[in-house]
């Protein structure tokens, strides 16, 4: 099972405009499979080109990791790891990943970047919610 790219474009578009209009920085928005492959990307206008590479990151560390990427940040924190110990280049631990279940079942993960790592974070779990309305 896996979440619908139309969910996701939906979901993205409504989040995208709320946060063209709160006078915040462009951004981009990347949904993956449980996988980790990309399904969806949307780049606000005027969102630099060096985003998409770090939303897409946080949405496949999320879905590789079944964890938020602000609690894998953590546990790197907490237990002394690296990125480097989990071997996966395409790992990142900025916060704005978040992954998605349905009944339990790892579904897929959305990144968001493009603001203070805390805005991310807050425009991420607006996208989840509008998606999780879906599933």
């Amino acid at each position: 099972m896996t979440i619908s790219s139309m969910t996701v474009a939906a979901a993205c578009l409504t989040t995208a405009n709320m946060a063209g209009q709160d006078g915040g920085k462009s951004v981009c928005f990347a949904a993956v499979d449980a996988s980790g492959a990309l399904i969806y990307l949307y780049r606000m206008d005027g969102a630099p080109e060096r985003l998409i590479n770090i939303a897409i990151g946080k949405a496949y560390t999320a879905a590789r990791m079944g964890a938020s990427t602000e609690a894998f940040r953590q546990r790197l924190w907490n237990e002394q790891l690296s990125l480097a110990d989990f071997l996966d280049e395409k790992f990142t631990s900025l916060p704005g990943g978040l992954p998605l279940f349905e009944k339990e079942q790892l579904v897929g993960a959305i990144g968001v970047s493009g603001r203070a790592l805390e805005e991310d974070v807050v425009l991420c779990r607006q996208f989840a919610e509008r998606i999780q309305v879906s599933l």
